[in-house]
């Protein structure tokens, strides 16, 4: 682009016309990259650093086609790569079509992500075909949204990948005078345990890997097939069955300079939809037509935010943050609205996409947020979802073992059925506060009747937190989740008063103050106690992470823990004056970890406690600025890294830093644009300062939500005052229903804080 505008400049002054060079460089400076051309990828896939992959996908996609690369993808809990793929690496193992990432784990196991195909041209020995392994250039390796591209040295293929939402693409180009050849296996040795492919014609394969059904097409026809063993040797044959750590080999002869097109359509019920899924998705469309329709799906997403302003840094943070964020859940519908549900029964979803793949702790605290104005089609669907899982789930597995012996990380709450799960998932805490929170925003729409799923929200909670805890009023050992499970009771109490369940009302509203049983007002931290009631061993040193009693973090992290009833912590406190004063104590002492997510509400309890201007102090420094951080996941960091938060290169995030399925993104995102709904159930958004100049949001119903910061710069932060629609706004908050009703909110900026705007 560059060197075109200089040889128009130079053809123009040449002629003299030096008025038209001017009107030339004008235009050419307001050229706007879109919201989609800022997305990187790349970010967040270094090491231990956010744990995502540069796959090629579309939103919400059941298919994620991109490497698996070695040795990141089977090294153990430091620098792990959970997402199969590690930036650092310069050698694949193969490029899969599911995938996960994000979410954190320990030991040293299998990440790569399910059925691969490894392209290859050189004769390989049985060592190799046991553990294929080949190197790329790392310098030509590119990725964009729904699009992946690198270069494989050993054998001279160039590999480009794209996909839909059921299919994948692969367009691999060989060195003329080579035999083409794919390797087909299962990816993921631990999370699948067989794979199975039979040649139907020259042109075309089907199996399954695991419980993921696939039909194939190839633009060249096969000349010759293998089916290896699980020793690596080759044999001629047309059928693999039922075979663990075995693999199929293609081979398509001298292609002479043309490209092989793998088509691959999947499905997860059966071999007839995923053929189905193909038919529908491939075969009228070429790989470069369906590269620019997954561009095109994320560019209909991220285009509904446009931000305005001089760093640009911070736009493809902010993009980025936005398409991590609609990684999950996935759609596991067929294209005829069938998918297969947590009871492994066939199911039609009419008129909806039923999604699945969740990890409601910690994505709850954010996510589903920004899917509330973001994709709000998504959001509608995802709720039918839940109460599809509800339908489906057998909760007396869901029950915790050994109750009286339960400590603080002896249970995950995971909904199955006696068959299991149809799709990988990593915990489903906190769903029914999900689903308050759409209750609240509108959302339920005319397909969910409140009552209906009212039961099953019940038995959520009464599944993690049975009546046998009435008798403490706290739960034992764990003062965590004595906060987390009075939280789903307020939501609960909520739900059964819009019932009229008068008795469910003040059963619950009684459990949504148990929170208060594990505060100890003599030290005013939360604290563990025994089933006699008597307070357990507090550490001599707050600061310390013991993970003793609460889960990844300390017990200042967990201080302020009462999300639903911040009035009445403050009240514990002894009011606004010490919980202000300890407040500002937990962040100058740099206590407060922005790298996970037990205490990542607590910048926005300032404007709770009336003291607005320090929310947007320390938001902007921890999305904009360096600062110190002294924490991991779980516990101190092996000395503390001054650094920013969010950064826009492959270490993306700090180090033991997970994404969570979307959870930080979505943080990051929403926090961008100067809102937060801290707590999720009652939907409300506290105000402060956005990092752009200019926000339009895309609300639905040629409504649009605009927001200016007046005079913003990096030292401007501060709310001098604030318009709604033209009248002055002094609240630090805004409902959603007002949000969702769009209008125009504008800040006026300053660089010393307005100690009086918001404050009530």
């Amino acid at each position: 682009m560059k060197h075109r505008f200089y040889l128009v400049l130079c053809f123009c002054m040449a002629l003299g016309i030096s008025a038209h060079a001017q009107k030339v460089t004008m235009n050419f400076q307001q050229v706007k990259k879109a919201p989609v051309d800022y997305v990187d990828p790349f970010i967040c896939t270094y090491g231990d650093c956010g744990q995502w992959h540069p796959a090629a996908l579309c939103p919400f996609g059941t298919v994620k086609l991109g490497p698996d690369t070695y040795s990141g993808s089977l090294v153990g809990s430091s620098g792990v790569a959970h997402g199969g793929y590690n930036y650092r690496d310069t050698q694949v193992r193969g490029f899969s079509h599911f995938k996960q990432g994000s979410s954190g784990s320990v030991g040293i196991t299998d990440r790569a992500g399910i059925f691969s195909i490894l392209p290859y041209a050189q004769e390989r020995d049985p060592e190799w075909y046991r553990t294929p392994v080949v190197s790329m250039d790392k310098n030509q390796e590119k990725a964009t949204p729904g699009y992946y591209t690198t270069y494989l040295v050993d054998d001279k293929i160039k590999v480009e990948l794209t996909s839909n939402v059921h299919s994948g693409f692969h367009r691999y180009t060989y060195t003329q005078g080579t035999d083409a050849k794919i390797l087909i296996n299962q990816g993921n040795l631990v999370r699948t345990d067989k794979i199975t492919c039979r040649v139907l014609d020259n042109y075309t394969l089907e199996g399954y890997v695991g419980q993921f059904y696939y039909y194939m097409k190839f633009s060249h026809p096969i000349q010759n097939t293998w089916i290896k063993d699980e020793n690596g040797f080759l044999k001629k044959g047309k059928v693999l069955s039922q075979n663990h750590k075995h693999g199929f080999v293609c081979s398509f002869g001298d292609l002479k300079g043309e490209s092989l097109v793998v088509k691959v359509g999947v499905s997860l019920t059966d071999q007839l939809s995923a053929r189905n899924n193909f038919e529908a998705e491939c075969p009228r469309v070429d790989f470069d037509t369906n590269r620019e329709i997954a561009r095109d799906s994320w560019s209909k997403i991220l285009n509904r935010i446009m931000v305005e302003g001089q760093d640009e840094e911070l736009k493809t943070i902010f993009y980025t943050a936005l398409y991590h964020s609609c990684f999950f859940p996935v759609s596991v519908t067929n294209v005829d609205g069938t998918y297969l549900g947590l009871d492994w029964e066939k199911h039609k979803a009419d008129g909806y996409v039923h999604y699945d793949g969740y990890a409601f702790w910690d994505s709850f605290r954010s996510k589903y947020t920004l899917f509330g104005f973001l994709v709000p089609e998504v959001y509608k669907d995802i709720v039918y979802s839940l109460r599809d899982l509800y339908e489906q789930t057998d909760f007396e597995l869901c029950a915790p073992p050994n109750i009286e012996k339960l400590g603080p990380h002896n249970y995950s709450y995971c909904i199955r059925s006696k068959k299991g799960v149809t799709w990988p998932n990593c915990r489903h805490e906190h769903m029914l506060m999900v689903m308050t929170d759409a209750y609240r925003k509108g959302f339920f729409g005319s397909r969910i009747e409140l009552k209906d799923v009212y039961p099953y929200m019940r038995k959520e909670l009464m599944t993690q937190m049975p009546e046998y805890y009435d008798q403490f009023k706290y739960v034992p050992k764990s003062p965590d989740k004595s906060c987390e499970y009075s939280w789903d009771s307020w939501c609960m109490a909520y739900l059964a008063k819009e019932l009229g369940y008068k008795d469910d009302y003040a059963y619950f509203m009684k459990r949504s103050e148990y929170w208060k049983n594990s505060w100890d007002c003599s030290i005013k931290f939360f604290r563990a106690r025994g089933i006699d009631g008597k307070w357990l061993d507090f550490p001599e040193d707050p600061t310390v992470n013991r993970e003793k009693y609460t889960y990844e973090g300390t017990k200042w992290q967990y201080r302020w823990h009462s999300l639903h009833d911040v009035p009445g912590l403050i009240e514990l406190f002894g009011g606004k004056e010490f919980f202000l004063k300890e407040l500002n104590y937990f962040f100058d002492n740099n206590l407060y970890n922005a790298g996970n997510q037990p205490d990542i509400h607590v910048p926005f309890l300032f404007n709770m406690a009336g003291a607005p201007w320090k929310t947007q102090e320390w938001v902007n420094k921890i999305l904009t600025k360096p600062i110190l951080q002294r924490y991991g996941t779980h516990g101190f960091l092996s000395k503390p890294v001054f650094d920013k938060v969010y950064k826009s290169t492959p270490d993306g995030y700090l180090e033991e830093m997970d994404d969570d399925y979307g959870c930080m993104s979505s943080w990051f995102a929403i926090s961008a644009l100067g809102l937060f709904q801290y707590c999720p159930g009652q939907p409300v958004y506290q105000l402060f300062s956005p990092i752009f100049d200019n926000i339009t949001i895309q609300l639905g119903d040629n409504k649009f939500l605009r927001i200016e910061a007046k005079g913003l710069t990096s030292e401007k932060f501060y709310i001098k005052s604030a318009t709604f629609n033209g009248v002055p706004y002094d609240k630090s908050y805004i409902t959603h229903e007002e949000l969702m009703n769009g209008g125009k909110l504008v800040f006026d900026m300053e660089s010393e804080p307005n100690k009086n705007w918001g404050r009530n």
